[in-house]
């Protein structure tokens, strides 16, 4: 397996965990059994058990249907959490020398000026 398979497989499996606990959890919140969840999405309990036991992922069209069913955003249904975001990026910039991190810190100012 080279690095990039490595890392996507690593990043699929931290997607699939807090995916899965999200639904679990908003499941539980709305009171509503798998099944019930299922049915109103068309597939069989065994399919959305999978889900929410991080086994499989399921498709992207299946996305807005559940997070309507739930009344969350996708971002909150998939545990994006902006603040997560922010915090990583600033991680990033700074292990950047101070010379690349000021070059980052152009581009951004360029691009908002564009805007």
């Amino acid at each position: 397996m080279t690095k990039n398979e490595s890392e996507l497989t690593s990043q699929k499996l931290k997607i699939s965990g807090s995916f899965a606990k999200r639904l679990k959890e908003l499941r539980e919140e709305k009171g509503v059994l798998q099944s019930d969840v299922a049915k109103m999405l068309g597939i069989a309990t065994p399919s959305y058990s999978n889900w929410e036991q991080g086994r499989t992922l399921p498709a992207i069209t299946y996305l807005p249907l559940l997070a309507e069913y739930f009344g969350v955003t996708t971002d909150n249904l998939l545990g994006i959490n902006k603040q997560d975001a922010v915090d990583r990026v600033r991680q990033r910039m700074q292990k950047l020398p101070k010379s690349s991190q000021a070059v980052v810190e152009s581009l951004i100012e360029e691009m908002l000026k564009r805007k």
